[in-house]
């Protein structure tokens, strides 16, 4: 017999198979390497909403510097800082039985035993459940509720679709967009003194595009919102600029490449520019593509990819097609796609 927990879980697949998807690079790269995890957080809608950290400053650095005025609409500031990643983990799981509950006037004071299951259920804490003078549980409680949790808490509630930051994070970013504000030769990439005027200049930032799955011939689309766009009639150019930092130095950004699959992202917008600008442009225009990288010590490179670097990566983004079919179709997301081939070998 079916449990009703497998048959809700029927249910929630069936409807995510109802209306073809579109794979942003995010969800396309969270298949690749990790499938049990995008069937989770997109077959099941089990996602969490926040933003990939190593994403978060890229995008805090794009708002910044070319859509100030929606700022407030994407982030919210939280404190000077915010609690540690486990406890970030059982805040969120006390604002979900929040949720649940449907009583949003409730604090963490409220959830002790909760908080304490939930402690057991992730093993946290626990060396301090059993101590000689009795007050292990209370223990376990003050490592999670304080003034900065509590403070988080009430963010939850009212953060609605933004991002939570901490003022220590936003200021690193406020530091490093000045800097690209200061920078002529960012300026000009990013065509912030050019006044569009629809016919030889066009300046698109945070700008969605979407290829549907009747327009891709795969049983899937691509969709994807790119931080920078610069149209240049004159001399029949089209620029991609996308903000990126990295935790090394600038010789290891393209570690970083490889490490997070931004070269996917890379080859995913080039599709999807190519695509969004069919009838526009001919064989005679030049698609570039732009890495605006800061690395630890602030320093800012424009990173360009070559053409013959470009036309690799859109190649390799056909195996990685081929991949999204084989979890797409099969509904197959136990091992990433070389593992359920049986093509990794030691």
């Amino acid at each position: 017999m079916i449990s009703t927990t497998e048959n809700d879980r029927n249910l929630v697949e069936a409807a995510f198979y109802e209306k073809p998807f579109s794979f942003s690079y995010s969800s396309l790269n969270v298949l690749l390497t990790a499938p049990r995890a995008f069937y989770k957080e997109y077959v099941l809608g089990q996602k969490d909403d926040e933003f990939k950290k190593y994403l978060l400053e890229g995008s805090l650095i794009h708002y910044l510097v070319l859509e100030n005025e929606g700022f407030d609409n994407k982030f919210i500031v939280a404190g000077d800082s915010l609690p540690s990643d486990s406890t970030i983990d059982v805040i969120k799981h006390i604002y979900n039985l929040c949720v649940e509950g449907g009583d949003m006037t409730l604090g963490l004071i409220d959830f002790k035993q909760e908080i304490l299951d939930y402690l057991v259920q992730i093993n946290l804490h626990q060396s301090l459940k059993d101590t000689k003078d009795g007050l292990g549980d209370d223990k376990r409680i003050a490592k999670i509720i304080d003034t900065k949790s509590e403070e988080y808490f009430e963010f939850l509630k009212k953060k609605e679709n933004r991002v939570i930051i901490d003022s220590a994070t936003l200021d690193a970013a406020a530091k490093r967009a000045e800097i690209v504000k200061a920078n002529s030769e960012m300026r000009n990439l990013l065509g912030m003194d050019i006044v569009p005027d629809g016919r030889t200049f066009g300046v698109y930032n945070e700008l969605p595009i979407e290829i549907t799955a009747k327009n891709t011939g795969l049983p899937f689309g691509f969709k994807g919102t790119l931080d920078n766009m610069v149209i240049d009639v004159k001399n029949k150019l089209v620029r991609i600029n996308d903000f990126k930092t990295t935790s090394k130095d600038l010789t290891g950004f393209k570690d970083s490449i490889d490490f997070w699959n931004y070269w996917l992202q890379a080859a995913m917008y080039r599709r999807l520019v190519t695509h969004f600008l069919k009838g526009i442009i001919n064989d005679e225009w030049t698609i570039e593509f732009r890495f605006l990288v800061f690395d630890k010590y602030d320093q800012l490179y424009s990173f360009e990819v070559t053409p013959e670097t470009m036309t690799e990566w859109l190649s390799q983004m056909e195996q990685v097609i081929t991949e999204a079919r084989y979890h797409y179709e099969t509904h197959e997301y136990s091992l990433p796609y070389d593992f359920a081939m049986g093509n990794v070998k030691l």
